[in-house]
């Protein structure tokens, strides 16, 4: 834990992540937490990933997820994230993109088969992971507008939840608690889930100091979770506010890739007539995968040449 001070419809056999959002403290405070075990574990399964890189890759969707249904006012705007450390998992990508209620999210990590030894307190070695020098790039795009904010800042320690706290602090001037959290045991993920606290102009130091007494002495938020603690429940530990106040319930952070062949067919296009004519004579086909999904996307020959025929 770090201190920087319309109902969506599902399908019945559609497993939901929950996710709610909170007033603090008379609306001195702001809270959204969610749970997302089911996220995590489906991307988990998607890129084949070790417990460590379960943990990296788990922290960083949680928090793109919860920037999609804070961050994100119009729907079909994005975020993506990128952690670019020196640690052995490389670059770390994101997208999230606004539909209503829903937070759709799509991550991959360089090298999702890194996996480290414990640390002395048998935690799972993040930041070793994701390496403590580096920067992380937030990239906001507004549809309406076709205007992008782009918001670099150097990462503090590659535990994630602390270099998002730095940028949000840094880039947005917004006093920020944040989160973020990933057990995983022999069947998979365990519990994932993470809060964010935004403090407002008007917090008083007597709120402020109750908040920062409630986040040092709760436990963290995968342990909450582990417990079966509601999000009512958490959200009460983690401010020591008993009469905090419901904004929002049925949001939801879930895995969405929006990959086609279609724009595999563009991505192919662009990388022009005489790579492409290359391929088409050294391989006679193209095979591409899906950073993402891991969709895999196939082009004979035939498809190769009406291709070249379009340049």
């Amino acid at each position: 834990m770090y201190l920087r001070l319309l109902k969506p419809k599902f399908r019945k056999e559609e497993i939901v992540d929950k996710v709610e959002k909170y007033l603090v403290y008379n609306g001195k405070a702001s809270l959204i937490c969610a749970n997302t075990k089911n996220l995590i574990e489906e991307i988990r399964k998607i890129h084949d990933l070790t417990p460590t890189t379960t943990a990296v890759l788990g922290r960083f969707a949680t928090i793109c997820g919860i920037m999609g249904l804070t961050s994100i006012k119009e729907n079909d705007d994005s975020i993506t994230a990128q952690i670019k450390g020196n640690g052995p998992c490389g670059s770390i990508v994101g997208v999230v993109i606004r539909d209503y209620n829903v937070a759709n999210v799509k991550v991959y990590m360089q090298n999702p088969f890194v996996e480290l030894p414990l640390k002395e307190n048998g935690k799972i070695d993040v930041s070793g992971a994701v390496g403590s020098m580096g920067y992380l790039n937030v990239i906001k795009q507004n549809t309406v507008t076709d205007k992008e904010y782009n918001g670099l800042v150097p990462l503090v320690s590659g535990e994630i939840a602390e270099d998002f706290a730095e940028y949000f602090v840094t880039s947005e001037q917004k006093p920020t608690v944040l989160s973020l959290g990933v057990l995983v045991d022999k069947n998979g993920v365990k519990s994932a889930g993470g809060y964010m606290i935004n403090l407002m102009p008007d917090a008083t130091e007597e709120e402020i100091s109750r908040l920062e007494k409630a986040v040092s002495e709760s436990p963290s938020i995968s342990e909450l979770l582990s417990q079966n603690k509601t999000l009512k429940e958490i959200a009460k530990i983690v401010t020591g506010d008993n009469e905090l106040e419901l904004l929002q319930e049925n949001l939801q952070i879930k895995f969405n890739c929006d990959c086609s062949k279609e724009k595999f067919e563009r991505g192919l296009i662009s990388i022009g007539k005489e790579d492409l004519e290359k391929i088409i004579n050294e391989d006679g086909k193209a095979d591409t995968v899906c950073h993402f999904c891991r969709k895999e996307y196939h082009f004979s020959k035939e498809e190769l040449e009406n291709l070249l025929k379009k340049m």
